[in-house]
C-alpha cells in the first residue's frame, strides 16, 4: 500500500533546477531537476516530472521519470506511470502495476537496525556500489542537422542546413582512463547517457553511432560528484 505524505516543499512543473539539493521534511518535484539530492526526509517525484540525479533519502516515491541510483533508508515506491532507470537500494520496495524499473535492486536492512547480524561482506558491497568519492559523467548527445551541398552559379560551395539538432538514440559512449579503467553505456531516446562509479583521473570519451562521425571529449574527475559533458 502506497504511503500518503504531507508535502512540506514543492518544485512546480515550470521549475528547472540544476545542482545539489538538500532538504528535510517532504519535497515534491513536478519540474525538471538535474544533479544530486541528499535528504533526511522524503522525496516525491510527481507524474510528468523529469529527474536526472543520484538520490539518498529516507523514502522515495516516483510517479514521473527518474534517471539515477537511489538509496532509501526506509522505502522506495515506483507508482504508475513512473519509470526509474538506475540501481536502487531500500529495505522495502513497492512496484505498482504500470511502474517500470530498468536497473538492479538490493534489499538492505532498515536504518537503525543492528547491522552486526548482517553478512560480513554487505557493508563493503554497499560502500563499493555507492562510494561518494566516485564520480559520474552524464550528458546529452545530439545529431547535427542534415546538410544539402550544392554550388552557386559562380562555382562556389553552397551548404544549406535543414532541420534542427535531434537527440541521438542508442549511440555507444565509451570512457577510458589509463590502460585498465573502461566504462561503456548507450544513450536513451532523449539522447541522455550516464557513466557511473568513475575513479579520479582523466577520462577520454568517445561517442560512436552508425552513420555519424566519432565525437570525442576529455573529462577530469577530481572527486565525487556529477560532471556534465554534452555532445552537440
Amino acid at each position: 500500500m502506497k504511503e500518503k505524505r504531507k508535502i512540506d516543499s514543492f518544485l512546480g512543473a515550470d521549475v528547472e533546477f540544476k545542482g545539489k539539493l538538500k532538504f528535510s521534511g517532504t519535497l515534491r518535484i513536478d519540474g525538471h531537476v538535474k544533479g544530486e539530492i541528499w535528504a533526511e526526509g522524503s522525496l516525491v517525484v510527481g507524474e510528468g516530472a523529469s529527474v536526472r540525479s543520484h538520490i539518498h533519502a529516507s523514502s522515495v516515491q516516483v510517479s514521473g521519470e527518474l534517471h539515477g541510483n537511489i538509496v532509501a533508508d526506509h522505502r522506495i515506491e515506483i507508482l504508475s506511470p513512473g519509470k526509474v532507470v538506475g540501481d536502487i537500494q531500500a529495505p522495502v520496495l513497492l512496484m505498482e502495476k504500470g511502474g517500470a524499473l530498468q536497473g538492479g535492486v538490493r534489499v538492505r536492512r532498515e536504518k537503525g537496525e543492528d547491522e552486526s547480524a548482517s553478512e560480513p561482506f554487505a557493508a563493503d558491497e554497499d560502500k563499493e556500489a555507492f562510494d561518494p568519492t566516485l564520480g559520474v559523467i552524464q550528458g546529452i548527445v545530439m545529431r547535427s542537422p542534415p546538410q544539402v551541398n550544392d554550388t552557386n552559379k559562380d562555382g562556389s560551395a553552397l551548404v544549406e542546413e535543414t532541420g534542427t539538432c535531434r537527440p541521438l538514440q542508442d549511440a555507444e559512449v565509451v570512457a577510458v582512463c589509463g590502460t585498465s579503467l573502461r566504462k561503456r553505456t548507450q544513450t536513451d531516446a532523449s539522447g541522455y547517457y550516464e557513466l557511473t562509479a568513475l575513479e579520479q583521473g582523466i577520462w577520454k570519451l568517445n561517442v560512436m553511432s552508425k552513420g555519424h562521425e566519432v565525437a570525442e571529449a576529455t573529462v577530469e574527475i577530481l572527486a565525487g560528484g556529477v560532471y556534465e559533458q554534452n555532445f552537440v
